[in-house]
């Protein structure tokens, strides 16, 4: 296992945590500070579980390293890139939509 992949991971785990269970949507970049949220509970929501999914997805990335070859390794790369895209995506229209 890479422990610096899995370390990292638990970090932006327990920061999208941190944002999801307190409510911290000022810590979130594309949230302006001038602007009105609709729903504070649904953009802290928002903001922490895709952080927690890019965290999660960082502890696989660490076991992966450790325990496949460099060919499947590639593949799951260059899946996760597309996949994260839509994600991301996804995450911003929502987010948008959710301040006026």
């Amino acid at each position: 296992m890479d422990w610096t992949l899995t370390l990292i991971g638990l970090i932006i785990i327990g920061f999208g945590g941190y944002i999801w269970r307190f409510k911290r949507v000022n810590l979130l970049n594309n949230v302006p500070k001038g602007a009105r949220l609709i729903d504070k509970d649904k953009a802290a929501r928002l903001g922490g579980s895709y952080l927690v999914l890019i965290g999660i997805c960082f502890v696989v990335f660490g076991y992966v390293l450790a325990n496949l070859p460099d060919e499947t390794i590639i593949i799951i790369v260059a899946c996760f890139i597309s996949v994260n895209m839509v994600v991301v995506v996804s995450y911003l229209v929502a987010q948008s939509r959710n301040m006026k």
